[in-house]
């Protein structure tokens, strides 16, 4: 017959035997999650895109470049801008627009790099406009010389010898003269300026000069001189 202490102690290390079984069951679950965790990892199938070498991608940033899709600095990386380029490539050779840089793709950007084809057509930039608008400048040498100084460099000085003006034109004969530290000469210049808004903008004498829209004495002073 077993005693009342015997049966505490017979229980006492059935509980603590189950105690390190379950103990070691934990660190067996535990030890199988880490395990199914380090598994390989599934793809989609799409070849990424670190696979390509740091020479690699530069070669197609400068391709890119060579059929007038600029991506900025050549570096190496592919960045949201090379992407973006790479699509534009794409779309303008016909391809498919996904931004990979597979077979097809760079078989393409490679001849049309080696043929110098323009792919990509960047838009023209808007021209400036021509002529007077808005309200009428002073006709006074300090406004046309205003009107200058916004054309020139920081550090030029522009003294206006003789001007003229006619229905929002004006002429200017003025003589530039560079910041002393440059070491460059004075040089006389002659100008043609179209009121705008208020203000002297200076034109492109050869778009305005050939247009022949502008008044008989601006033209005389301000296209038929040097």
């Amino acid at each position: 017959m077993t005693s009342h202490s015997a049966r505490r102690i017979i229980g006492v290390t059935i509980l603590s035997i189950a105690l390190v079984a379950g103990i070691a069951g934990c660190s067996s679950d535990k030890k199988s999650s880490t395990t199914s965790t380090t598994s390989a990892p599934t793809t989609s199938g799409v070849k990424p895109v670190n696979t390509l070498s740091k020479a690699d991608i530069v070669q197609m940033q400068e391709w890119l470049d060579a059929v007038g899709c600029d991506v900025g600095t050549n570096d190496g990386i592919i960045g949201p801008m090379t992407i973006a380029t790479l699509k534009a490539f794409q779309q303008g050779a016909g391809l498919t627009v996904d931004g990979t840089y597979g077979p097809n793709t760079k078989a393409a950007l490679s001849a049309d790099a080696q043929a110098k084809k323009q792919v990509c057509v960047k838009p023209a930039p808007a021209p400036a406009p021509v002529g007077p608008t808005g309200s009428a400048a002073a006709c006074t040498n300090a406004a046309i010389t205003s009107g200058l100084d916004a054309t020139m460099t920081s550090g030029t000085t522009v003294t206006v010898g003789g001007f003229g003006c006619d229905s929002g034109w004006a002429y200017a004969w003025a003589t530039l003269t560079p910041p002393a530290s440059s070491g460059a000469p004075a040089i006389s210049v002659t100008d043609v300026l179209a009121s705008r808004n208020g203000v002297w903008v200076s034109q492109d004498r050869g778009v305005v000069c050939q247009q022949g829209k502008i008044p008989a004495t601006i033209y005389t002073n301000g296209c038929m001189s040097n």
